[in-house]
């Protein structure tokens, strides 16, 4: 098999091997709501709104669309910076809290019932080799 039937034959067989569920979920996490939460969940101190979109590595405008939303379903509040009126702060609520733990917990129940199905092995296995192929592409 020459590489290009090779790359061919596993380029049609990829969609058969991931485990959609779990990384809809994920990316769905990671689309904006998510990723924020969780950045203002770890960080220490004083978070404003330019500080999350250089993490994200989007524009201010971007941002300001997913806080919004946020905003909107009382995930965050917003207020002006005390420091620099140019700047706003971005701070959790209590059910911005609330989801972050609820989401983490029923994270940690998928990825319980993935280990008893699959087996710890295989699944550092599988990150193991996933690391590696992502850093390839990357490349």
């Amino acid at each position: 098999m020459t590489k290009r039937e090779d790359a061919a034959a596993i380029l049609d067989q990829l969609h058969t091997c991931v485990p959609r569920d779990l990384f809809t979920r994920l990316d769905e996490l990671h689309k904006g709501t998510g990723f924020v939460l969780g950045y203002l969940s770890g960080a220490d101190g004083t978070v404003h709104a330019g500080d999350i979109a250089k993490e994200m590595n989007v524009s201010t405008a971007r941002i300001a669309v997913i806080l919004n939303k946020m905003e909107k379903t009382g995930f965050i509040r917003r207020e002006p910076s005390t420091e620099d009126a140019r700047k706003t702060v971005v701070k959790l609520t209590q059910l911005g809290r609330a989801w972050i733990q609820k989401t983490r917990q029923q994270a940690l129940d998928r990825t319980e019932l993935l280990l008893e199905r699959v087996g710890p092995e295989d699944v550092w296995e599988f990150i193991r080799l996933s690391r590696k192929i992502k850093t390839a592409m990357d490349e």
